[in-house]
């Protein structure tokens, strides 16, 4: 198995050059923890015909693709390279599952809706019991809304950058950006200096947990551990920010597409 970088960009130019399906079976090795980690960050709790090994098998069939279609050549690490599209490959079997239940999915579009509204009457990110009020329900019913949706939600930056369908479609060619024209290069700038500032008008605590979740790649246990809340009450977090990330991110989707 290869251990060095430099032992696995060998072993990848040899199975770019050859196809070698021992070579292929190495690398699906290497790499199979990468898969079984987008799973754990995925933040999904097994629900009905949906199992962690379902999940984990999906992430597996998106890193085979990926071994598969990458190119060491152009610059971009595989981990970089395949994260996404192993996300993608889950994201897409759950949907075609329709696994969360349809109560929930109300409750998403409803506060979404919520938190984009009052954002733009109150020109800053609403508190809660600005929101709740907005509902016409009390804070714990607000919180427990929050909670349902954590535990089913597979609302992801990825998904909410690329859009609802084929969150991972638009990473599906390698770039160089060695040869990327100006203008492509200059509106995925823009692209990411809005994603950057609309992170950073987050909330203290959600803009936290989205850098440690997205930047750092920390999982939620991890994230939990660093800020001293549960598991349970991170997934929240993230999934209010994501909230609150939906409406930002439409006002500016074709810009924030090209990042």
């Amino acid at each position: 198995m290869a251990t060095t970088p430099a032992d696995k960009l060998s072993l990848w130019r040899r199975y770019a050059a050859s196809g070698n399906p021992k070579d292929r079976d190495r690398l699906i090795e290497e790499y199979a923890p990468l898969a079984r980690r987008v799973v754990d960050r995925l933040q999904i709790v097994p629900w009905g015909c949906v199992s962690y090994d379902d999940l984990t098998n999906h992430a597996l069939i998106g890193l085979i693709n990926c071994v598969d279609r990458y190119n060491p050549e152009l610059g971009i690490s595989f981990p970089g390279y395949a994260t996404p599209r192993i996300r993608g490959a889950v994201l897409d079997a759950l949907r075609g599952l329709d696994w969360a239940p349809r109560t929930v999915r109300q409750q998403e579009a409803r506060l979404q809706r919520a938190y984009g509204e009052l954002e733009s009457r109150l020109g800053r990110p609403p508190e809660d019991d600005e929101v709740a009020d907005h509902l016409g329900v009390s804070r714990s019913e607000l919180e427990a809304m929050l909670s349902d949706l954590s535990r089913v939600s597979v609302s992801s930056l990825d998904e909410l950058i690329a859009g609802e369908e084929g969150a991972h479609s638009r990473l599906d060619l390698q770039v160089d950006e060695r040869a990327a024209d100006p203008q492509r290069a200059s509106t995925a700038t823009a692209g990411r200096e809005q994603l950057a500032n609309s992170i950073r008008q987050l909330p203290e605590r959600e803009k936290l947990v989205v850098t440690l979740y997205y930047y750092e790649e920390l999982t939620l246990r991890e994230i939990g551990s660093v800020i001293g809340v549960t598991e349970q009450r991170v997934s929240q977090i993230h999934t209010r920010a994501m909230l609150r990330l939906n409406h930002k991110l439409t006002r500016h989707e074709e810009l924030v597409a090209a990042v």
